[in-house]
């Protein structure tokens, strides 16, 4: 069954790639963006070309009008929020005794409260509806293990991992919620990052599986939580890494 799914930071790395998935598989879908027009311009065409049924939405999901504005838009277009993916995210990362308070309110607002706002407005259409709805939030392992240079990330990102527990448990049975934790995948930010054309080998060796993640198998989690066979799923992380982390 056809589902309307609104992706936050849909056009770029994780966000394209389930963008891209959800089209093919004949879901309507909602691409937020909030800066870059190039990467949203390119998602689009490419969602397009597989699928009318995508609208592309420019919005600031840190402020909540923007917020209600990006949940209008789609109930105008498609008439239903099935699906809410939390994907939108940044770093800047900084030594503890040099972050500021605009770095940490930046980092935090956009991984987090992001996250309360999107979920407040989408929850409150999806608990209306006859068909409920889901929401899955994607986290990250520094959520959990933590790590240095990275207090504002991995602090939203731990907000998240709890976030997700009390969504579930507010807006259930109705609605299910999970988060979705991605290991090391080759997306644009972790190549900028680790430079992967010269430490993918040395990145990949701490990898059970021994090698990098990719894009669309982030894309598989998701389409198994939101297809039937993950119907019993609630309030769960799910990691998938390769194995690069055990818990």
């Amino acid at each position: 069954m056809a589902k309307t799914f609104i992706i936050t930071g849909a056009t770029r790395g994780i966000g394209r790639a389930i963008a891209l998935s959800m089209s093919q598989e004949g879901h309507s879908v909602v691409l937020n963006y909030h800066a870059n027009e190039v990467n949203a311009q390119q998602t689009f065409e490419a969602c397009q070309a597989v699928s009318d049924r995508v609208l592309l939405v420019k919005a600031d999901i840190r402020q909540s009008r923007e917020v209600d504005r990006l949940i209008d838009s789609t109930l105008t277009r498609f008439g239903a929020v099935d699906v809410l993916i939390n994907n939108a995210g940044i770093n800047i990362d900084r030594p503890l005794l040099e972050l500021t308070e605009e770095e940490w309110d930046r980092v935090v607002d956009t991984n987090m409260k992001s996250v309360f706002l999107t979920s407040q407005a989408a929850g409150r259409v999806m608990m209306a509806q006859e068909s409920g709805g889901q929401i899955i939030n994607l986290g990250a392992l520094t959520g959990i293990t933590g790590r240095a240079n990275g207090l504002n990330y991995c602090a939203a990102k731990a907000g998240v991992l709890v976030m997700t527990k009390c969504l579930a448990i507010e807006l259930a049975p109705r609605v299910r919620v999970n988060c979705v934790i991605p290991g090391t995948i080759r997306t644009p930010e972790v190549d900028e990052r680790f430079d992967l054309a010269t430490n993918e080998p040395e990145l990949a060796q701490k990898i059970l599986l021994k090698r990098i993640g990719e894009p669309d198998e982030i894309t598989g989690a998701i389409r198994f939580l939101t297809s039937e066979n993950g119907g019993y799923i609630n309030g769960q992380k799910l990691i998938v890494d390769g194995g690069s982390f055990l818990y």
